[in-house]
């Protein structure tokens, strides 16, 4: 669920954002796709959030203008500002949950602020990925819903970034090749978070997330 988040963090101390976003944008969708086809409950996860989906598009289009008009200094801080309040609120692993009665209401709202992050900062993960997790609904529908909201909130992404002459065909191909090694960081992730604790393992990977932000905030 973290890959773009991640990848982001690192690259942005040494690429411009907006390059880095192009770069990722392409792993991340195949990844994420390949998630979304094994978890299953689609028709679920689409009845109940597909406003919050469809909202993220509006969203999405005023957080890439923001990224074109904006400085990389600022954007960068967006997304360490971000990866700092996302690692923070996983690591204290509130245990707040939201009325189901007010999902209808709050869809919209949060994606269409998660496009507006995605947009700016090329992260998807805030706000949706707390939101989703203060909800009453299952750890498979948790996982299609956070895989579907990634992979359209992709394509748009790639969409948008062909349409602003910031991708070609040429990177696209080049940029694909970066699949393999998500791969096998996946499939070794995976090893990895079977040996450890599920507690431990979410809080070394908010610790994670949160050095990030900090480190780019500093530098």
């Amino acid at each position: 669920m973290g890959f773009s988040t991640i990848c982001l963090a690192i690259l942005a101390n040494v690429i411009e954002l907006k390059t880095e976003i192009s770069i990722v944008v392409l792993p991340s969708l195949l990844s994420n796709a390949i998630v979304m086809i094994e978890a299953g409950n689609l028709r679920i996860s689409l009845r109940l959030f597909f406003t919050l989906i469809l909202a993220a598009v509006p969203g999405m289009a005023i957080g890439l203008q923001l990224l074109r008009q904006a400085d990389n200094t600022l954007s960068v801080s967006i997304l360490a500002i971000v990866l700092i309040i996302y690692g923070c609120w996983g690591w204290a692993n509130h245990k707040f949950r939201i009325d189901d009665k007010l999902i209808p209401k709050l869809n919209p709202v949060v994606g269409f602020t998660t496009g507006i992050v995605n947009g700016a900062t090329g992260s998807q993960i805030f706000p949706v990925m707390p939101y989703l997790l203060s909800l009453n609904i299952s750890k498979d529908v948790l996982v299609q819903t956070i895989n579907l909201s990634f992979t359209v909130n992709s394509l748009i992404m790639l969409g948008f970034l062909y349409r602003m002459n910031t991708l070609d065909t040429d990177s696209v191909i080049t940029y694909s090749l970066g699949v393999i090694p998500v791969a096998i960081g996946v499939w070794l992730g995976g090893k990895i978070r079977k040996k450890i604790p599920e507690t431990r393992f979410k809080r070394i990977v908010m610790i994670l997330v949160a050095t990030l932000g900090l480190l780019l905030l500093v530098n």
